[in-house]
């Protein structure tokens, strides 16, 4: 069964690898200031956070953190690592959605390049949902280790 989604395996490695590798730069150079010049302070104003070190390390660790051990789960076959998969695609489009939230409010911050990376990440996070939701679907709903054993079961 494996083999006939080792395509859809391998997209979805790939994916999360792009889309670690990418997170785990932004939140670095967030962290590290290289985007200071283009990114206001101002824009942060009525948010939760008074500078960019929360987003910066949430891209960094959450985003970047989370898709490399997705890919990583993905690649050495791990059960859950489907589940994981489509939790990192809809953390990805969160991530996207929060940033478009609270910094396209304004409208200097709305530059073409900007607007390609969102629609980019988040078709990309709606990528990774998909296709990990059906492998699920396909090879492991009814996995019996999913399964709660008879004598576990709590019954009325």
């Amino acid at each position: 069964m494996e083999k006939k989604h080792r395509g859809i395996r391998i997209a979805l490695i790939v994916m999360e690898v792009f889309t670690g590798l990418g997170a785990i730069g932004g939140g670095t150079a967030i962290l590290m200031g290289a985007f200071d010049r283009w990114f206001s302070i101002e824009w942060l104003q009525g948010t939760p956070f008074s500078d960019y070190t929360i987003p910066g390390l949430l891209l960094l660790i959450v985003v970047g953190g989370g898709m490399m051990l997705a890919a990583s789960a993905v690649f050495v076959r791990r059960l859950w690592a489907v589940l994981l998969s489509m939790a990192m695609g809809l953390v990805m489009v969160g991530f996207e959605a929060v940033e478009v939230a609270i910094i396209d409010r304004y409208a200097q911050a709305v530059i073409p390049s900007t607007i390609v990376q969102q629609a980019l990440m988040s078709g990309i996070g709606l990528a990774i949902f998909g296709l990990s939701a059906f492998l699920w679907l396909s090879e492991y709903r009814h996995h019996p280790t999913w399964h709660i054993p008879e004598d576990l079961r709590i019954t009325g």
